[in-house]
């Protein structure tokens, strides 16, 4: 008998690679071996996994940081936009908020939807905030020149935002 899985004959060669019979090692284990072990293995997915929550924290501030400043871009024009309609058209304009959306009383084109900001708490600030036909703010007839915001980031993050007026 042969001890070789590809010797002439053999059932062997019916299929291919398949040894039915334990005789010769050859068919089980190749002259080179290569690969890595599980402790290799275990060791670059802790690597990975550490990365990848330090990535992960790193790209969450800056969405919240990127968020912030896009939300007070937003209330900043907004707010430049109510004293040039004011100035330009001579008409005070009375910012109000109401379910979450910034408006005015002359202007109801002119308006920003804000969700961030929670009902109770914009209502307190921003209504009765009034822009003269000379372009200065006013809150209750307290002239004013920076609002302060709290609000409430997608994830539940609170944070504050000031907007210069």
């Amino acid at each position: 008998m042969s001890r070789s899985c590809k010797a002439e004959g053999s059932a062997n060669n019916v299929i291919p690679g398949l040894c039915l019979h334990n005789r010769s090692l050859s068919c089980y284990i190749p002259g080179n071996v290569s690969g890595f072990t599980l402790i290799e293995v275990l060791i670059v997915v802790l690597v990975m996994g550490v990365l990848f929550g330090t990535g992960l924290s790193v790209y969450s501030g800056v969405t919240r940081d990127s968020q912030l400043r896009t939300r007070t871009d937003e209330l900043t024009s907004f707010f430049a936009a109510c004293r040039h309609r004011a100035m330009l058209r001579k008409t005070p304009i009375t910012i109000m908020f109401s379910n979450g959306i910034l408006g005015t009383d002359k202007a109801h084109n002119l308006s920003q939807r804000i969700p961030e900001i929670d009902s109770i708490v914009g209502s307190r600030l921003i209504n009765g905030l009034y822009v003269d036909k000379d372009g200065k703010y006013t809150h209750n007839g307290q002239p004013v020149s920076r609002l302060q915001l709290p609000v409430t980031l997608p994830g539940g993050q609170t944070s504050s935002i000031t907007v210069e007026l």
